[in-house]
């Protein structure tokens, strides 16, 4: 029977390279790889954009990564949201030591990591069947 140590050792080999993970959105190439898993979304037809959203929401969940959910209105259209990584990063930071009330940090999580931060992009079309179409890409 295995230790505790061995089964922790042997499950830190297996585990994914943290430089390409998917939650490390300032890599070039794990930020290729979730934008290909947000594109697949266009892969089915929906009865509701909405559905869709709330679908995509919660599929980048499991990488950190939250948005406020849009309003969807119309039979097409365009709307952007503003991606947030694990609730944000607030309070004191490592690039702001001095004492002092303007110095506390209440961002996204990304920005600090990747330049302008991240967005969500939507795009919606309703078919000739009645259902819709939806297209996602990261930006």
């Amino acid at each position: 029977m295995k230790s505790f140590k061995q089964h922790n050792e042997a499950v830190q080999v297996s585990t994914e390279d943290e430089t390409h993970a998917s939650f490390n959105i300032q890599d070039p190439v794990a930020l290729q790889k979730l934008n290909g898993f947000v594109g697949a979304l266009a892969e089915q037809e929906y009865l509701q954009p909405d559905a869709a959203i709330h679908q995509m929401a919660m599929k980048l969940g499991t990488v950190g990564l939250q948005f406020a959910l849009p309003k969807i209105e119309g039979n097409g259209g365009k709307t952007v949201v503003e991606l947030t990584q694990f609730g944000g990063r607030y309070g004191k930071t490592p690039e702001n030591t001095t004492s002092g009330d303007g110095d506390i940090e209440n961002g996204d999580g990304i920005s600090h990591r990747k330049e302008g931060g991240l967005k969500l992009e939507f795009k919606w079309e309703r078919q000739e069947n009645n259902t819709y179409k939806v297209f996602a890409n990261l930006i």
